[in-house]
């Protein structure tokens, strides 16, 4: 997750924790996930943003005046799209590298899957401090196949990094990048995907979401898409980089890497917020998509 240079932690990574923490409360149709760990992260969070924002962890369809429309929902879908995947997939990898970790839980809830994994976390210094700390007030145990990397992406090329993870014959990995991209310049995203190409064996997978280029220069005027980025703007943390509609294979080839999957708010609202008699249950925020990729 993005680091608001300003301060000592980052809203957007709060902010996340929280809106994750009432979804795990939801009695909606369509709106429960199941990080319960967000849940407790949520209640020791002390920010002055963030205490302003937890009226709004009650049951219900309450949200903060701040959330743009449809935002939560894409952070539901989006939760529910990658937890799945490591439900079913997990275990495949030798190695995954989550960058831009955040409150990031996964490795805490898919313990059985990721048994014969290395998990490493890349996060700035601050946040990351900031995280360990929560896990440790609430007792929660690091699990031994964690490994914490403070990294900031903009002063530190990750490509070094991966030198000190010697790739060993027949394994893949998988590199999850959820909340982060849009935060950095385009010459670190493309420095980040050159790594990961350079580095990941055939075979490894790469997840991310991006937002589209167009909201970014404010000529995309579809549903929530102005307000979450004035919405981000107005808690001090902004979006640089996006990707332009329709190239987004463009843009995985151009880093030897092969489209597997694209979910944009159509398809994740078809997926997650759609029930079996066909029913809408939610509407996202058509600002951004998931994208699914391999080596």
């Amino acid at each position: 997750m993005a680091k608001n240079t300003m301060s000592d932690f980052s809203p957007s990574a709060e902010l996340i924790c929280i809106l994750r923490a009432k979804s795990y409360g939801e009695k909606r149709e369509g709106y429960k996930t199941d990080d319960y760990i967000s849940l407790l992260i949520s209640h020791s969070l002390t920010s002055f943003f963030s205490m302003t924002q937890k009226s709004f962890l009650m049951p219900g369809n309450i949200l903060s005046p701040q959330i743009p429309a449809g935002s939560y929902e894409f952070l539901i879908s989006r939760t529910k799209y990658i937890d799945e995947f490591f439900q079913l997939h997990a275990s495949e990898f030798a190695n995954i590298f989550i960058l831009g970790a955040g409150f990031d839980s996964r490795v805490i809830r898919f313990q059985n899957q990721l048994q014969q994994s290395c998990v490493y976390e890349f996060d700035h210094p601050v946040s990351q401090k900031n995280k360990i700390a929560k896990l440790q007030e609430l007792s929660i145990p690091t699990p031994p196949n964690l490994r914490y990397i403070p990294t900031d992406f903009n002063q530190r090329n990750l490509a070094e990094i991966l030198q000190e993870f010697p790739n060993r014959a027949g394994e893949k990995h998988l590199f999850l990048l959820e909340g982060l991209i849009m935060y950095l310049p385009p010459d670190t995203v493309e420095s980040i995907f050159s790594a990961i190409s350079s580095y990941a064996p055939t075979g490894s997978e790469i997840i991310f979401d991006y937002v589209y280029s167009d909201v970014l220069t404010g000529d995309n005027t579809s549903y929530g898409s102005i307000e979450v980025f004035e919405g981000l703007r107005n808690i001090g943390e902004h979006w640089i980089f996006g990707i332009e509609k329709e190239h987004l294979e463009t843009f995985l080839n151009s880093h030897h890497l092969k489209l597997l999957d694209e979910m944009d708010a159509n398809a994740l609202e078809q997926q997650f917020f759609t029930n079996k008699e066909g029913k809408p249950l939610g509407r996202l925020n058509t600002a951004l998509a998931i994208a699914h990729a391999i080596k």
